[in-house]
């Protein structure tokens, strides 16, 4: 940044001397994770303009009472249509309509800040984009979700409104997205050009000056007392609102349908049937901090439901038939998955350790022991005997593969996850491939009150403390954001937590 711009700016030189102290790997993993935003909105544009994505006018009530509750049917379909008509494109088309807003706002800050007479100017800079570009970028939203003014330097007045962090994501998104998608730069990085010095080439949104910017304001607003979460991340209100989805999808023919019927109700991606298992999945590589392609892979071999032993006390049995010819009655409780997979990205030669997954009577929702029941019982009415891969490949509208060596690929699983998400009108451009595993350390920290050391463990990282950028990067927004105020750290009085649900206290000993 130049010195004539930094006197110009007097409130923005100490914003942007506080960047500069943010490390490199902060900065390419913020980098890393808006690069797979930004393919992730190329791939719904795209998908959009071939007329893939589904939208859904089915409503989001109920649970597992909907089950065995039947729909009303109409006979006249005008009602559906008209829904449809009106309810299509309104996510997707809500995000394009907001960048191109974003974008027109920053054209007229540029003319604001005197780097252009008009704001049509800045249409007309590209290709040949002055090396400050990405200082203009970070101004602007230093401007607008900061709590000093970028002139004076002086706090903004009470009056003036500061747009949270979540609208600093959507500014920047909408710039990556401009230059990604309509000057057609994708993810190439801003840099320097090699043989021509002085020249810049790539995304500007994709600059190590917008990262470190990006990641000194989240720390900001957090010590502000912003609740920062990354829009990257799934949590738990999503998850709930999908799970009651499901529940209220009714079960679909078996096999493919015809086109006639796939024109008539575009909408029908998925039944019940298929919502089960993607449920199973998304929980799965949530709560076990899995990568989606590693859940993709998991077999019904490594998978073991097992009873509690009623005579030896923390003492587990395998569930077989001739276990429960006994006529010895169960409960929930007393039930947990073993899950030992063979494979890990971190774990390349085995010595994985199991997963042991127990019953979450308060979280329905969340339960991943209710999940994979309800599969198993899915699974075996199509399947007598279960083997292979759990997750298979989807056919027509609610069936799946017979075939056990059929798994569902990762282009499936992502086109669906994205239309399923557009089915409680979710937007799903911000989320990847990460989101479950983000997600799931953020829900078993803030949620379940998890030590960093548990979640590191659970999540196969405890053997390598030596790299503490790969350990904690799902975890650092919320190391960054106290769960309480700091004057109440050593205060023996300070207000209670919320109630734990296993013992109804309210003190912070968890």
């Amino acid at each position: 940044m130049s010195k004539s711009l930094l006197h110009a700016f007097k409130g923005a030189d100490s914003y942007f001397a506080e960047s500069k102290h943010i490390s490199v790997e902060a900065a390419e993993e913020d980098q890393i994770e808006e690069e797979e935003s930004l393919l992730n909105s190329f791939d719904v544009d795209d998908r959009e303009a071939a007329g893939t994505l589904r939208f859904s006018a089915t409503n989001t009530v109920g649970g597992e009472d909907n089950m065995k509750k039947k729909k009303p049917k109409h006979s006249n379909n005008q009602l559906a249509s008209s829904l449809q008509a009106a309810s299509e494109g309104v996510v997707v088309g809500t995000t394009l309509s907001d960048y191109q807003r974003y974008w027109n706002q920053f054209k007229e800050f540029c003319v604001t800040i005197d780097k252009a007479q008009v704001a049509s100017e800045i249409d007309n800079l590209f290709p040949n984009l002055p090396a400050e570009f990405p200082t203009w970028i970070a101004l602007w939203i230093m401007d607008k979700c900061d709590e000093n003014d970028i002139w004076t330097g002086k706090a903004k007045d009470p009056s003036v409104p500061r747009a949270t962090y979540g609208t600093a994501q959507k500014m920047r998104a909408a710039i990556s997205h401009k230059f990604g998608r309509d000057y057609q730069l994708g993810t190439q990085p801003w840099l320097e050009h090699p043989a021509m010095p002085g020249i810049f080439i790539g995304n500007p949104s994709l600059s190590v000056t917008i990262s470190q910017y990006m990641v000194s304001l989240r720390r900001r607003k957090i010590r502000a007392g912003e609740a920062v979460m990354s829009a990257r991340a799934m949590d738990e209100p999503t998850m709930k609102r999908l799970w009651e989805f499901a529940w209220s999808t009714d079960r679909k023919e078996f096999g493919p349908i015809s086109r006639k019927r796939k024109a008539e109700n575009p909408s029908e991606w998925a039944g019940f049937l298929l919502r089960e298992m993607l449920y199973l999945l998304y929980l799965l590589s949530m709560l076990c901090l899995l990568r989606y392609d590693e859940a993709l892979r998991i077999t019904w071999a490594d998978v073991t439901f097992q009873v509690q032993d009623l005579l030896i006390k923390n003492h587990w049995l395998d569930a077989t038939p001739e276990l429960f010819a006994s006529q010895v009655s169960y409960q929930p409780a007393q039930f947990r998955v073993k899950l030992e997979l063979p494979f890990r990205k971190t774990h390349q030669y085995g010595g994985i350790a199991p997963f042991y997954i127990y019953a979450d009577p308060d979280r329905p929702w969340m339960c991943l022991l209710r999940a994979f029941a309800i599969w198993w019982l899915l699974a075996h009415e199509r399947h007598r005997e279960l083997n292979g891969f759990i997750f298979r490949k989807k056919i027509g509208v609610d069936g799946i593969s017979v075939s056990p060596t059929d798994c569902m690929t990762s282009d499936s699983f992502l086109e669906c996850f994205r239309n399923n998400l557009l089915d409680i009108s979710v937007d799903p451009r911000p989320y990847g491939t990460h989101s479950f595993r983000r997600g799931g350390c953020q829900f078993l920290h803030t949620v379940r009150g998890w030590s960093f050391r548990k979640i590191c463990d659970w999540g196969g990282w405890a053997e390598n403390f030596d790299n503490p950028g790969t350990i904690f990067k799902y975890l650092l927004s919320w190391n960054d954001n106290p769960a309480e105020a700091r004057e109440h750290y050593m205060n023996p009085n300070r207000p209670g937590c919320d109630p734990c649900y296993s013992c109804g206290r309210t003190c912070h000993c968890g």
